[in-house]
């Protein structure tokens, strides 16, 4: 009998407790990045969620040198 395989999906939205966790960061971080339209977001009822790629391209966006 052929064994079934698991593919590893990687996540493209992350909640906001993911977020934070993600970049070790409390909750104002990203309430602030929020007010300042420096992220975008999603909010489906009363939860936030990220795109991945935004966080990774904001953080990126400023490295300093």
């Amino acid at each position: 009998m052929k064994q079934a395989t698991v593919t590893a999906i990687e996540k493209i939205w992350l909640s906001n407790k993911e977020a934070q966790a993600y970049l070790g960061v409390g909750v104002e971080f990203f309430k602030s990045l929020r007010a300042n339209g420096q992220l975008p977001y999603s909010k489906v009822g009363k939860t936030v969620f990220y795109r991945k790629r935004d966080i990774d391209r904001l953080i990126a966006a400023n490295r300093v040198y």
